[in-house]
């Protein structure tokens, strides 16, 4: 609980798209300042007073990272030049010579306040452009829920307790599972990893029980000492996994981790293990989302290379190629939702079509938020 309430005010409350264009306008302000290794001290001590979004500040300031760097050093020492002298500053031996190591960092100085706050409006404003909704606050219950999941990993090693800290008041997957408002009975969760995702539903009291599997040992653990006995949770290889029957089945951020050959292995378990009317939530990447995705893409072979996510492969399937591969074991999926107009993430449920051999297809369908 102390993580999250420390990572809610490091993010400053709600992000509107004022907060999120100011935090953006901070951010590269600071970052264009010519005092490397305080750009993080300098947003935290502008962030925290004013609301504003720490996290998206420092990733802004990360614009003099040592690709743009010199080219950023570069301009603002000839605007800075532009302004004290009335011209350009030529770059020769003889002109450092003459204006000094006081002269060029004079010049830096002036110059990077000028190109920061330019930037910095620039930045603002395209951030206003882009995003254009607010982002909807999160209902009391979630709030409440998320706590008290968090709570339950107290004793939990401190990466693990960071990590969900950031994980459960960040992704919004949870405000969706939030909205669905209706029970989703049995849950298992493939790949449940900490079990944070089941644990929440619990709390949110949308699921009557709970069973989690995952392949690593070390999170099931985690996972089996936060449930304390409210939820099952067992180490399984996903791959050759036999499935109790359930009302709901999660997938979230597990296909893209599997062959072919088990990917369809894992779905037809799926659909012989729901029950009439149970439904299947996947999340995945969609690759062909530009650079959202790329940096998604690479993000998952990080966190697989570092041994953070375990898996032998990696193959990313858009929203119409899923659904194909659940067609051919009798799931039908509702339209795909994404996490955000930017986002790669995007989440479907389905349900057993009518062809399916062994159930009969639910009419409900749950109501979709991103």
């Amino acid at each position: 609980m102390r993580w999250a309430r420390l990572w809610r005010r490091l993010r400053g409350g709600g992000l509107t798209r004022a907060r999120a264009a100011a935090s953006v306008g901070v951010g590269l302000w600071v970052g264009c300042l010519p005092l490397y290794g305080l750009h993080f001290p300098l947003c935290l001590a502008i962030t925290l007073p004013l609301s504003l979004d720490l996290v998206l500040a420092y990733l802004a300031a990360n614009v003099s990272n040592p690709l743009f760097a010199p080219f950023l050093v570069y301009a603002e020492v000839q605007v800075g030049a532009l302004l004290l002298d009335g011209h350009f500053a030529p770059f020769s031996i003889e002109h450092a010579r003459a204006a000094g190591v006081t002269g060029f960092l004079t010049q830096a100085l002036v110059g990077s306040l000028a190109v920061g706050t330019t930037l910095g409006l620039v930045g603002a404003a395209i951030t206003l452009l882009v995003v254009r909704r607010e982002r909807p606050p999160r209902p009391m219950l979630l709030d409440d829920a998320l706590s008290k999941t968090l709570a339950r990993y107290a004793r939990a090693p401190r990466r693990d307790r960071v990590y969900l800290a950031s994980k459960l008041f960040s992704d919004p997957l949870y405000l969706e599972l939030a909205q669905t408002g209706e029970s989703l009975g049995d849950v298992l969760d493939v790949a449940t990893g900490r079990g944070q995702t089941p644990l929440l539903l619990l709390e949110l009291g949308r699921a009557r029980s709970v069973v989690g599997f995952d392949w690593d040992e070390r999170k099931i653990a985690v996972a089996a000492a936060a449930a304390g006995g409210a939820g099952t949770f067992e180490v399984a290889d996903v791959t050759a996994l036999s499935l109790p029957s359930a009302d709901s089945v999660l997938l979230v951020d597990v296909l893209h981790y599997l062959a072919e050959a088990e990917r369809k292995h894992l779905l037809e378990a799926v659909t012989r293990a729901l029950r009439a009317g149970g439904r299947v939530l996947v999340r995945e990447l969609d690759p062909g989302r530009g650079l959202p995705s790329r940096i998604g893409i690479w993000a998952e072979r990080l966190a697989a290379r570092s041994g953070m996510n375990r898996g032998a492969t990696l193959s990313f399937l858009g929203p119409e190629a899923l659904c194909r591969e659940l067609g051919r074991v009798g799931l039908v999926a509702t339209p795909a939702v994404y996490a955000g107009r930017l986002s790669p993430n995007y989440s479907l449920w389905a349900s057993l079509g009518e062809s399916s051999p062994n159930l009969a297809s639910s009419s409900a369908s749950p109501d979709q938020s991103s």
